[in-house]
């Protein structure tokens, strides 16, 4: 039988000792690496559990993967580890209406079924010992290297104390806004008494009454919304549109002020507003008013620029005297914005200009 050469079974030895040098290399690597990722995974799951909020992890096929213990602790539950995105409803919740939240309506299923880049939704949870509380669920995409999608995530964050302050705030809002009312109802009355005793003419009783409710009416809207901002645009519609019939076009951006000049706008466009009724456009058929305002950006910050222009109506004529209209169009307005107002009598038409620097948050959109 031959047999082979000494060197031939040399160089096959050889040849098998780098075959076994080279997979016990890649052995290692694989070591390596596996306790590479070993370790983040033990980072970043050890990271989550810092988080001040519930974190939860599905994979690209949309079984729920990872919980961190903030997620048990919000929901007194363990973490259901539902097979895939038609599974969700078995954490139970439910809509501000009652109804209870379905599977898919979930922000992880909206981000990995529906494509969404980011999803969010409020939910009153049912927790496992059976009571309940508001979440806030914000859901998203966990993109790979490429680019693809490989998963989800989900923050949920409890907010049963926001809402129940935001609740306390609507009540206190609505308490203020009755008596603000009651107020000005008082007021109404102490005055109209008063000028009756006093003999003075009807129609000065009107106007006063008249004003008080422009005011009251513009304070209520203000406390019934944001309070502390609000838009030019909408107390411009609020005071005028009943006015003007369609006669005073409104143009400009949207561009917001504190509610204290809100007030003296909604007085200062009431009193335009009832003056072109009296002498001014409005006071013929043809008349019209272009009420525009526009903010730019200037070296010292932000100016917001309005103008009152009446056109079609009868030439206006410089009063030889001034009123409590031209002090709430004037000086009272300036006081309170820090403008300049500048006013125009001429054959065209009455036309008023306004203009105010503003603070950074007061901005357009």
């Amino acid at each position: 039988m031959p047999t082979k050469s000494t060197d031939t079974m040399a160089t096959e030895i050889l040849r098998l000792q780098e075959e076994l040098a080279a997979k016990n290399a890649e052995t290692d690597a694989r070591r390596v690496k596996a306790r590479k990722t070993s370790h983040r995974m033990s980072f970043l799951e050890a990271m989550m559990e810092t988080v001040p909020v519930g974190v939860v992890m599905a994979d690209a096929e949309g079984r729920i993967i990872y919980g961190n213990s903030h997620v048990e602790k919000m929901v007194r539950h363990p973490v259901l580890h539902s097979e895939d995105a038609d599974s969700y409803g078995e954490w139970v919740s439910y809509h501000e209406d009652g109804s209870r939240v379905a599977s898919h309506e979930y922000p992880l299923a909206r981000v990995l079924r529906d494509n969404e880049t980011h999803s969010k939704i409020d939910v009153n949870y049912q927790r496992g010992d059976g009571t309940r509380f508001w979440m806030r669920i914000i859901g998203e995409p966990v993109m790979d290297a490429d680019g693809k999608r490989i998963g989800a995530t989900v923050a949920l964050i409890d907010i049963d104390e926001e809402r129940s302050l935001r609740e306390a705030q609507n009540i206190l809002i609505a308490e203020l806004n009755h008596r603000v009312k009651n107020a000005f109802s008082v007021v109404k009355s102490i005055v109209s008494q008063s000028l009756r005793k006093m003999s003075i003419q009807r129609g000065v009783r009107e106007t006063i009454d008249q004003r008080l409710n422009a005011y009251a009416t513009a304070h209520s809207k203000l406390v019934g919304t944001s309070w502390d901002r609000t838009m030019v645009g909408a107390v411009a519609a609020d005071v005028l549109e009943p006015i003007g019939n369609g006669r005073i076009i409104l143009s400009g951006p949207e561009v917001e002020v504190p509610s204290r000049q809100a007030l003296s706008f909604s007085m200062a466009f009431y009193e335009l507003a009832t003056n072109a009724m009296k002498y001014g456009a409005l006071s013929v058929p043809e008349g019209r008013v272009h009420l525009t305002w526009e903010q730019t950006s200037t070296a010292d910050g932000l100016t917001l620029a309005l103008d009152w222009v009446e056109t079609g109506g009868p030439a206006a004529e410089k009063p030889s005297e001034t009123g409590f209209g031209s002090f709430i169009t004037g000086r009272a307005l300036e006081a309170e914005t820090g403008g300049k107002i500048r006013t125009v009598f001429g054959p065209g038409g009455y036309e008023w200009h306004l203009e105010m620097p503003q603070q950074k948050e007061g901005r357009a959109r």
